[in-house]
């Protein structure tokens, strides 16, 4: 069922153009960024603070990208062993650095700095190639989730699962795999409740269905500073809860009755606590903020953002909440992946640069002073011509380092002053309506 739904979402959802955003809010997209499709299934940001993007485009081709300070990559055939036949579906990191990508139908790929492996039903135990769900514990064990038949642990060649027969009733319908602070194992599914495992035993935590009540959807879980469980709820037939644990088996619950918000959908992966301790709820009717003290919702009435489906998210490491932006209902679209940070969103950490990818930008060249080459970096928000000129204190031109049509995307160039005196210089960026200059000062 979770394939099918799964392949149901990638086909029917469209794409959006370019939105302009504050400094609140940022949005990437395909007509902004090197993104080769808004729709987006999976999102992670690594060890190193670079953010590694699953998404599917037309005819169901899957991409993998990676950015990290306006550098992109895409892994295709050619640098890897993906294709645009692969899906995945989750990414997580390694306790020694390796990428693990859960796919539709390939089983799980490993990257291990530029060498690949594979572990898939021709080369282990694995009942199925769909993994949907990928975790790494704290003992540096792989938790696999494979819906309709089990959990799977690797554990450095070794292999352990976990069904409805020797954990718990409804295992195989899982929705997420995570890790508390102690270590504990908390798996949420539809219907069936919300279980953890302390090492020794599977103990329930929430039950699938409240005695009288409709039965429930365990959507999502996070896990703030204190290692209290935030559970997000979807109710069959309508209706949805926020739970908060006293203990991992009990719970203080949040609804519309006192959080002053209706909204139809709690997101899939949708629960997100920055490093403040505030938490953040995807809905389908905009984010959902709380601060312990009261409730707040982002939404297209008081946003700056195109939709309000924040479909799942993650916090990143300069304190951005990002989500996957999505509209839930007809016609369905992608919008990319929108950034909030109530300071301001920052997404490269270059020095001195806060700029987002859908303005024109021009960097401060770096190293500065240089001998004899610097780098420039460059961003423009739609296709255009961009020339920038090295200019001597005189004003006259005394190089082109580019003139040429480029599409919208971030870049770099080199200046090469090999053959020039030292001294202070200047350089210019003119696409269509914007021109900015700035000063460079070349030591020998």
């Amino acid at each position: 069922m979770k394939k099918l739904l799964f392949t149901i979402l990638i086909i029917s959802l469209n794409f959006y153009a370019q939105t302009h955003l504050n400094k609140n809010w940022v949005l990437f997209n395909k007509d902004n960024s090197p993104l080769l499709s808004n729709c987006i299934n999976a999102l992670f940001e690594d060890d190193d603070n670079g953010y590694w993007i699953s998404s599917v485009g037309e005819n169901n081709r899957g991409y993998l990208q990676f950015f990290n300070d306006d550098l992109w990559q895409t892994f295709d055939s050619i640098n890897s062993p993906l294709n645009t036949s692969v899906i995945i579906t989750d990414i997580t990191q390694t306790a020694d650095g390796k990428m693990l990508f859960g796919t539709v139908t390939n089983g799980l790929y490993i990257k291990d700095n530029g060498d690949w492996d594979s572990i898939n039903t021709s080369n282990s135990p694995l009942p199925d190639n769909f993994i949907y769900r990928v975790t790494v514990d704290k003992l540096n064990r792989y938790w696999l989730g494979i819906p309709n038949y089990c959990v799977a642990v690797y554990d450095n060649g070794n292999w352990t699962f976990y069904n409805n027969q020797n954990s718990f009733n409804g295992i195989e319908d899982l929705n997420f795999i995570k890790v508390d602070s102690l270590g504990y194992i908390w798996i949420g599914t539809d219907y069936y409740g919300l279980y953890y495992y302390d090492s020794a035993s599977w103990i329930k935590s929430i039950s699938g269905q409240f005695s009288g009540g409709p039965a429930q959807a365990i959507v999502g879980l996070s896990i703030d500073s204190e290692n209290r469980k935030w559970i997000t709820i979807n109710e069959r037939g309508g209706g949805t809860k926020i739970a908060k644990s006293v203990t991992d088996t009990s719970f203080i619950y949040y609804d519309s009755t006192n959080i002053g918000f209706s909204f139809s959908l709690l997101s899939y992966d949708g629960v997100v606590i920055d490093q403040n301790n505030t938490k953040y709820f995807g809905t389908t009717n905009g984010l959902l903020k709380y601060d312990d003290m009261s409730w707040q919702i982002f939404d297209t009435s008081n946003s700056p953002i195109p939709s309000n489906w924040f479909n799942k998210g993650i916090i990143d490491s300069k304190n951005n909440i990002v989500y996957v932006l999505s509209s839930f209902y007809p016609p369905a679209q992608n919008y990319g992946l929108i950034f909030y940070n109530q300071d301001s969103v920052i997404v490269t950490s270059i020095e001195n640069s806060t700029h987002f990818v859908n303005t024109y930008y021009i960097s401060q060249n770096y190293p500065n002073p240089f001998n004899p080459v610097t780098k420039i970096k460059f961003s423009i928000p739609k296709s255009d011509i961009v020339k920038i000129g090295v200019y001597d204190v005189l004003g006259k031109e005394i190089q082109t380092l580019l003139n040429a049509y480029k599409t919208t995307a971030s870049y770099e160039v080199d200046f090469d002053a090999s053959s020039l005196p030292s001294g202070v210089y200047f350089y210019r960026m003119i696409s269509g309506s914007y021109v900015e200059t700035k000063k460079m000062i070349l030591l020998r």
